[in-house]
């Protein structure tokens, strides 16, 4: 945000080998050729009986092979594609029920109770796909959102499985310059993003851009040069450059600390801090707040009353595509805006004649459905960021 301003395997499951017995036949003028090993031999019994009469009818598995006893002897009833998991149960599966998370492809699934794939849990896009998740280069703490309000006070947020829990972090101690004078005040957080190595990016109404660790809430000025081409103040969010890639920009959209109705998007790419301008919004009253996602999209929300709303944006026009409504009653004092899971989570306190409810509203695009998660919070949240490792599927 701002304020007004006014993440198959079914795992490495290894394969039980045992050794194959072999039945041996004595008889007359037999030779070693007279006798087959194993269950699919020609000669001898016709069948392993190495572990003894077995059972007429039960199952069990030699390898890939399934096996049936018949007539007190192990038979060969089907054969499992290497892809596949022998089970007595269920024969050749994809899976074991009793794992709920397992990798098929680069992605994360569910396991059925008859052993077949089940729903998309997570696509792995930037990551392996190892033991049921998604590994490689972004670690637990990359895929939290993270949010700061007008205090400093730094916190996490974890929509995952819906728990919707808010930690707390640190104060903020950023040594900060004076907000631009259009502004005025103290300087304060205006707004945030989250990179893929979980490292914050802050943004004062100074104009300056502070890198914050998400564990401790240390702050270190970054080099960002403030107010480049008219960029004093703006909302961002890092969005990787394409679907499954790891490198990514901070998108911004603003303009002159005063102005900021008027300002266009641009993007900063994080090894030269350098901002390049794209064009000019379709606003209806306020500057948006930013999102971005794994999958190379960038979000907006447009706050505006009975009339705010959340859209797609063409990265390369500023263009608005598809749009989801999301109406919140009252004015709206200060706003922040995540994607998370395959939703969007809208941070936002509305100003009043009896005081300020901050809320966290969540839009899921599919449905169109807005609700309010959580109610009467005690922080004033202008800013949230969330990287390019969060899952994009719930």
């Amino acid at each position: 945000m701002m304020y007004n301003k006014a993440r198959r395997d079914h795992g490495a499951i290894a394969t039980l080998l045992l050794s194959l017995m072999f039945a041996l036949g004595v008889g007359v003028g037999c030779s070693d050729d007279d006798f087959k090993a194993g269950p699919e031999g020609d000669g001898g019994s016709g069948g392993d009986t190495s572990a003894g009469p077995c059972a007429d009818g039960t199952k069990r598995c030699l390898g890939q092979d399934i096996e049936v006893c018949k007539g007190g002897v192990w038979t060969q009833l089907e054969r499992c594609d290497s892809s596949k998991i022998c089970t007595e149960v269920l024969g050749c599966v994809d899976c074991l029920p009793s794992v709920n998370r397992v990798c098929n492809g680069a992605n994360v699934y569910g396991c059925n109770p008859d052993g077949s794939f089940g729903a998309l849990i997570e696509e792995c896009l930037t990551e392996a796909c190892q033991n049921g998740r998604c590994g490689g280069n972004c670690s637990a703490a990359s895929q939290l959102i993270y949010v700061v309000d007008n205090d400093h006070n730094l916190l996490s947020f974890n929509p995952k499985d819906d728990a919707h829990t808010f930690t707390a972090i640190g104060k903020l101690s950023c040594p900060t310059g004076s907000a631009w004078p259009a502004w005025g005040g103290s300087s304060t957080p205006f707004s945030m993003s989250v990179d893929r190595q979980a490292k914050a990016w802050v943004l004062y109404t100074s104009g300056e851009i502070f890198w914050v660790n998400t564990k401790t809430a240390a702050c270190v000025k970054s080099p960002f040069v403030k107010g480049q081409g008219g960029f004093e103040l703006f909302g961002m969010g890092f969005v990787s450059d394409a679907a499954g890639s790891s490198s990514e920009k901070l998108y911004v959209f603003g303009g002159e600390a005063g102005a900021l109705e008027k300002g266009k998007l641009a993007k900063i790419d994080p090894a030269k801090l350098t901002i390049s301008p794209i064009g000019a919004l379709a606003l209806k009253k306020r500057s948006p707040e930013l999102t971005g996602t794994g999958n190379g999209k960038l979000f907006g929300f447009f706050p505006a009353g009975s009339q705010s709303f959340v859209a797609e944006i063409d990265k390369a026009t500023g263009t608005l595509g598809q749009q989801w409504t999301t109406p919140v009653n009252g004015d709206v004092g200060a706003w922040a805006f995540a994607h998370w899971g395959g939703r969007f989570y809208l941070f936002v306190t509305v100003d009043g004649l009896f005081g300020q409810n901050s809320m966290v509203l969540r839009l899921d695009p599919k449905t169109g459905q807005v609700d309010t998660i959580k109610d009467k919070l005690p922080n004033r949240i202008v800013g949230a960021g969330v990287s390019t490792c969060a899952p994009t599927i719930d």
